[in-house]
């Protein structure tokens, strides 16, 4: 009997035949397909993370030459360790941190950059020693707790961890230790030790690694079951119908991909070791750890955002471990013709690009939808407190921005006139897809997104 209408391959004609197992993975399998019915061309869902280190920069090191106000991209010794990444990197000068400046803000110079550098504002008045006066915490929600909630919890919503905030010995005076929150005088505390990083993303998983692996395999076995099936019906549909059919093979093979890149990244991993926070030799290990769990929370889909420091806005870390037995925050107050403190100061700003290029490292090599990785779909923020440390200024902050996406024109320098970094925020809400955002913080500070950002 030939072809004829009672064998042409339909979607209810092709679930009858199948499992209710097989169905429950894949089900609607009509959709252009992966990981169980997600598609597979759609781009992958939006993260970001925002990371501090403190005390300011040594600008000469930092920023590339020349005056252009758009020039493409040639990282200097600071950002040497971004050379790979250079494609996806955004440098930018003359975006100042303007809420902090002018009379009566509360606070001390190194206290007021965390509370404004994701807020757009600055410190409200409160009981908080140090140098400068008393303040209290900051006095607007952050850019990264807006994403997270922002449309109805659009991004963080879906996700186990709505935000989840690291710091490698951010310790110490208030608020000095905090840039992110939730709003007015409500700080998100950053997690410093890397084991109860660890409690607090796995305390609920009711699943050992092996059990996952198990349940892994499971699926996958199941899957090949259902390719078998499909391909015998090759031989009963209509020509027309193959490519559907093909289209729909190909999906699968993406999805036994996907399961095992999950049997791969998203394991369980095993419990780091307790260490002795405040060794000044530990800081490498701690920042590690915190960074591979962090990694592992966006690549796994536990949180789509997080911010990360490295020490507090004062920075008493010292840095034996690179050669730099002094402390970092008394070093950046050398002046500018002391070549020995800044050399010093620059191998500090080094290292911590060296650290980001790990972060970097670890989000390129896990796969994401579309042939992009997760740190494609990753908008990276790099902030200090300061520009410049022994000036205490708010001006030139070191800004770098990582973006895969597309949404911003990377791979460039720009330099501005004297931005306020409250559009900077702007245009970081624009790239996660809020767009209806016109202002943040300061409302009087804000004038829209910086121009020339975008591809």
């Amino acid at each position: 009997m030939s072809l004829d209408s009672r064998t042409r391959f339909t979607r209810r004609r092709l679930l009858r035949g199948m499992s209710a197992t097989a169905m429950a993975l894949t089900s609607p399998i009509w959709r252009t397909a992966t990981a169980f019915g997600a598609d597979a061309s759609a781009p992958g869902p939006k993260r970001f993370i925002a990371l501090f280190s403190a005390n300011g920069t040594i600008p000469s090191a930092f920023f590339p030459t020349g005056t252009a106000p758009d020039s493409p991209l040639a990282l200097g010794r600071i950002l040497a360790p971004l050379q790979a990444y250079a494609g996806k990197l955004l440098v930018m000068r003359g975006v100042h941190m303007t809420s902090t400046i002018g009379p009566n803000k509360p606070g001390g110079p190194h206290m007021k950059g965390p509370g404004a550098m994701l807020t757009g504002g600055s410190l409200g008045p409160g009981s908080f020693s140090g140098a400068g006066g008393p303040a209290g915490w900051a006095d607007h929600r952050s850019v990264d707790h807006e994403m997270a909630v922002h449309n109805n919890n659009a991004i963080g919503g879906s996700t186990k961890f709505p935000f989840l905030h690291f710091g490698v010995r951010a310790t110490g005076q208030e608020p000095l230790r905090v840039i992110s929150y939730r709003d007015k005088d409500m700080p998100n505390l950053p997690v410093q030790d890397p084991v109860q990083a660890y409690k607090t993303m796995f305390a609920t998983a009711n699943l050992s690694s092996a059990q996952l692996q198990q349940l892994l395999t499971e699926r996958k076995s199941i899957i090949d079951f259902l390719k078998d099936d499909i391909t015998r019906l090759k031989g009963r549909i209509a020509v027309s119908d193959r490519a559907r059919l093909d289209a729909h093979l190909t999906g699968i093979a993406g999805i036994e991909q996907q399961l095992t890149n999950s049997a791969a990244n998203c394991q369980t991993p095993v419990a780091p070791m307790s260490m002795n926070l405040m060794d000044d030799n530990n800081y490498p290990a701690i920042g590690k750890a915190l960074t591979d769990l962090m990694a592992l929370a966006h690549s796994c889909g536990m949180t789509r955002i997080s911010t990360f420091m490295w020490a507090n806005a004062d920075s008493w870390q010292h840095y034996p471990f690179i050669g730099v037995p002094e402390e970092h925050h008394f070093t950046s107050h050398a002046g500018d013709g002391d070549a020995v403190a800044t050399e010093k100061l620059i191998k500090i700003n080094v290292w911590h690009a060296q650290q980001i290029a790990y972060l970097f490292d670890k989000l390129a090599a896990v796969p994401d939808t579309g042939g992009k990785s997760i740190l494609d779909n990753t908008l990276v923020l790099w902030g200090n407190e300061l520009g410049v440390g022994n000036s205490h200024s708010y001006t030139n902050i070191p800004w770098l921005i990582a973006d895969g996406s597309g949404y911003f024109k990377t791979g460039r320098y720009l330099q501005y006139q004297n931005q306020p970094h409250n559009n900077m925020l702007i245009s970081l809400l624009h790239a996660m897809g809020f767009e209806d955002v016109t202002q943040f913080g300061y409302p009087e500070l804000s004038t829209g997104p910086l121009a020339g950002l975008t591809a």
